[in-house]
């Protein structure tokens, strides 16, 4: 199973979303697709190299209720062109110490130069309160898009995964992950759909495994990344699903492609997407975690998303949701993609870099200005670490002081 769809026990002990995921960049506006004719050339690209002054934020933040967040992770990241600002929003979990469990939610902050950020008092979205809600333990891997089309209330859209409990087949040690929606009318705090609108009847619910993966036993869609382009969501995801009277045979692995009008009702395209997988005949070697975009002066769409193989991360002192890096594909048309998992990654972890000493967190997100790529992933660091802060790592006792960095790197 893909590290960001382990499990709860760790989020509890650690302050850790499970998510990515990601974030949508929303090229030009969320503009629609130029004429051909208009596409420019793409000449040449550049690499992603860390920008000086990482990291940008650290956990541990105490806020005016007296509540520190224990964690950062799952980082989105667009550009507003209206404010003209950096939009990031991220998954934590609040509580008064790093020992207590803490409340799962997702933060915005806001900045003109995808340097410093200035986080909102106020949670963008917070875990249901409702005992018998579907997300009412996991809410994170939050992705926003705009949507000028919209009315006014429904401007903005967040998908996110969400859970209340394990998944109930195999004993894996992963929660049962939904794909949720929520709106705002001004991307600061957002308002989960209505079980009336839902097309699962609850609050927020919008997308799940037995849609995607319609037949199997099991099945689990989870880190969202959102796209809105010329009257149309596009919806990435990591998924998962296995077959078998107790779910023992592993289906499908892998990112999923999904389409709407409304942002509520989705039709899943493919799952998993062929294109991306490592090894194309075989539908478990998918990987996860998609971040998404839209080039519009280049007529094309990019993605990053993970994919690991065992042994990868093995380096990494932190032993929590790792990833080695990130893999870079491109799409002419958002459905076949083309990647090289045999080159480079467009980054990998390096112990020098600050900010992630001591390993990477997975799932990473990129937005655009322009041409210009901003990418946002968090790391483990082991430098001003908060009073009591630990990481999970290989050593005897289990874990060492440590603590999420959010992390910015820059492509021109």
């Amino acid at each position: 199973m893909a590290p960001r769809l382990l499990a709860l026990a760790a989020i509890a002990l650690s302050g850790a979303a499970c998510g990515g995921g990601s974030a949508s960049p929303d090229a030009a506006r969320d503009s629609p697709s130029p004429e051909a004719g208009a596409c420019q050339p793409l000449g040449v690209t550049g690499e992603f190299m860390r920008r000086p002054g990482n990291p940008r934020l650290l956990a541990g933040h105490v806020f005016s209720d007296g509540m520190l967040d224990k964690s950062i992770s799952d980082p989105d990241l667009r550009f507003d062109d209206a404010t003209a600002t950096w939009q990031l929003y991220y998954a934590t979990s609040h509580a008064m110490t790093f020992a207590d469990p803490g409340t799962q939610m997702i933060r915005h902050a806001t900045s003109s130069d995808a340097s410093a950020f200035a986080v909102a008092d106020a949670p963008a979205l917070v875990a249901s309160s409702d005992s018998g809600a579907w997300d009412h333990i996991n809410t994170e891997t939050p992705s926003v898009a705009f949507n000028p089309d919209a009315d006014a209330a429904h401007r903005y859209l967040m998908v996110y995964s969400g859970a209340a409990q394990a998944f109930p087949f195999n004993g894996g040690p992963f929660a049962n992950y939904a794909i949720g929606a929520a709106f705002s009318a001004d991307g600061e705090t957002f308002t989960r759909v209505a079980a009336a609108d839902s097309p699962h009847g609850q609050d927020g619910l919008v997308l799940t495994g037995a849609d995607a993966y319609p037949g199997a036993t099991g099945a689990i869609v989870a880190d969202p990344e959102i796209v809105y382009l010329a009257g149309t969501y596009h919806l990435w995801f990591s998924s998962f699903a296995c077959e078998g009277t107790t779910c023992q045979t592993d289906l499908a692995f892998g990112v999923g492609h999904a389409t709407s009008s409304d942002g509520i009702h989705w039709a899943v395209a493919e799952a998993p997407v062929r294109s991306l997988l490592t090894a194309t005949i075989d539908p478990n070697s998918g990987g996860g975690q998609p971040s998404v975009l839209y080039d519009a002066a280049h007529c094309r769409w990019e993605m990053w998303l993970t994919a690991d193989k065992a042994g990868d991360t093995a380096s990494q002192p932190a032993l929590f949701n790792n990833m080695a890096g990130v893999w870079h594909a491109t799409s002419m048309d958002g459905v076949t993609w083309h990647t090289e998992y045999t080159d480079q990654r467009d980054l990998t972890w390096s112990a020098t870099e600050p900010g992630e000493h001591l390993g990477l967190l997975t799932g990473a997100d990129v937005g655009q200005q322009g041409t210009a790529r901003f990418m946002v992933y968090v790391g483990f660091d082991d430098q001003n670490v908060p009073a009591d802060f630990f990481v999970f790592d290989h050593s005897a006792q289990g874990f060492e002081p440590g603590v999420f960095a959010l992390d910015v790197a820059a492509r021109n």
